[in-house]
């Protein structure tokens, strides 16, 4: 089968028209349930997205704000046709095979250039004729939408099936369909499985990760290469995935090693698979990991250390945690370090406030409070600030909250504002950018002693602590420290 063209490059101003209408309507999320009351329709075996038409520029932008218009021609050709041209779609980008049938393993093959016939399984009208139509009602939205697709066959009308859920769903199961899409009386969809598995709505059409240059070392004196690097994320995914679920992540990258140089991986990258999540904040598309094919392609990408926010996608201005970055001057040692964590402990113990504390990878440690939802990063950071003053004043010689480098010398920094939204703080199980492979390795706190090695913690020992310690870092992901009675104590 010939290739299929792609259409013609669009310019910025209309690309940047289309994309603020895309940015304006966006995909709801899907819930997913068991049974639901409402009306029925099926849940296309394909890859969701809002088909934006403004003027002569057509966008078909998925969940992640990723733009699919390149590879389905045919669809933005039939979205063209429309009579009108200002409109907004939801629907399922879907591969139908030699019996009519969808089928998502063609729709990945079609993005993989083996290109095959592909509609565009409409569900629900957004805007039509620059008007903004989502306020009414869902059936009178889609009467609408039933009359513009009326003359076209790239876009399919997503008929309602009728009958009761248990009677609807029996015939999908023997027809192969993968569940329904219930529509209840708010407009809001839920996606009730003919399985036992929930419906996965927003798959990856992306292959899965390659390894390349996996023989390059990034770690001239030990002699690690990245297939060593890549085999260690992908080991390790399942302990770290939890830490990087809905939290916006920057990639530090070594693309030639530790010796050259690195950057800071801020925003999506160009033709990442989607498999990364993009989730726009203050006008940037930042990147959140949230599989194992996702830290596999950053480590491949040179990712040695995986930096993330204090706070999560949906809750940026509440952090998680509390943290506390014991940061040794030029001057200090690691037993020095010790000491300040030792007072730190026993300072939060007497504020009722329980903490995790972690090497950096490099020469300082960490202690991060989980703190219950609903906590600002103001109140964080103030509670921060005076145990900070506190230990200042307990260690007047070896402690400073003073924030000019010059200033610290012989000195332990006490960094009292990480929990800032986009201060980055290096993730458990991060490695770094240093002889030896070091791992920021979470602790338990009667490890922080005399004897703590951090170069114990690197890429060829994590696996076995893991197996022999479990994941310490665990009760950061379940937070329920209350700020308010220790900010009263401090204030007091």
């Amino acid at each position: 089968m010939a290739k299929a063209k792609r259409p013609a490059k669009r310019t910025a101003s209309t690309r940047v028209d289309v994309f603020a209408l895309a940015r304006e309507h966006r995909l709801a999320p899907i819930a997913h349930a068991t049974v639901a009351e409402g009306s029925l329709e099926l849940a296309w075996d394909g890859h969701r997205v809002l088909a934006c038409a403004l003027g002569r520029a057509v966008r078909l932008v998925s969940a992640d704000h990723r733009d699919w218009a390149d590879r389905f021609p045919t669809v933005v050709a039939a979205v063209l046709r429309l009579a009108r041209r200002d409109v907004v779609v939801e629907g399922f980008l879907c591969a139908l095979g030699p019996d009519g049938r969808p089928s998502f393993e063609l729709l990945r093959q079609h993005v993989g250039d083996r290109p095959q016939r592909v509609v565009l399984a409409c569900i629900d009208l957004h805007r039509l004729d620059g008007e903004d139509v989502r306020g009414l009602a869902a059936p009178e939205r889609r009467a609408r939408l039933a009359t513009l697709l009326a003359a076209e066959t790239e876009l399919v009308f997503s008929e309602a099936l009728a009958g009761p859920l248990v009677a609807v769903l029996a015939g999908a199961r023997q027809l192969g369909a993968r569940g329904l899409l219930v529509r209840r009386a708010g407009g809001e969809l839920v996606a009730v499985s003919t399985s036992d598995e929930p419906v996965r709505v927003d798959r990856s059409l992306s292959a899965p990760p390659r390894r390349t240059n996996i023989d390059k070392v990034l770690y001239p004196r030990d002699g690690h290469t990245k297939k060593e690097i890549v085999r260690y994320y992908e080991e390790l995914a399942p302990v770290l995935l939890p830490y990087l679920r809905d939290r916006p992540l920057v990639g530090q990258r070594w693309p030639d090693g530790i010796d050259a140089f690195t950057w800071y991986q801020h925003r999506m990258p160009p033709r990442a698979p989607d498999y990364l999540r993009a989730v726009w904040i203050e006008g940037n598309r930042r990147i959140v990991a949230e599989s194992p094919d996702a830290v596999v392609w950053l480590a491949n990408q040179a990712v040695l250390t995986f930096h993330g926010w204090a706070s999560r996608c949906a809750t940026l201005a509440a952090p998680d945690w509390m943290i506390l970055d014991l940061d040794p001057g030029a001057g200090t040692t690691f037993a020095d370090v010790i000491t300040v964590a030792t007072t730190l402990r026993r300072l939060l113990e007497l504020l009722d406030l329980p903490s995790v504390p972690k090497t950096s990878g490099q020469k300082g440690l960490h202690v991060l409070v989980p703190i219950g939802p609903g906590h600002t990063t103001t109140q964080a950071n103030e509670v921060a600030r005076r145990i900070g003053l506190l230990l200042a004043q307990a260690l007047p010689a070896l402690v400073t909250t003073e924030v000019t480098p010059e200033l610290r010398r012989g000195k332990i920094f006490v960094d009292t504002l990480q929990s800032h939204v986009g201060k980055m703080l290096v993730l458990p199980y991060s490695l770094r950018a240093a002889d030896g492979a070091p791992v920021s390795t979470p602790l338990a706190w009667d490890e922080v002693n005399a004897k703590l090695d951090p170069r114990a913690f690197n890429l060829a020992t994590l696996r076995g602590r893991l197996d022999a310690r479990g994941d310490l870092a665990s009760p950061l992901l379940a937070g329920v420290a209350q700020l308010a009675p220790a900010l009263a104590r401090l204030e007091g």
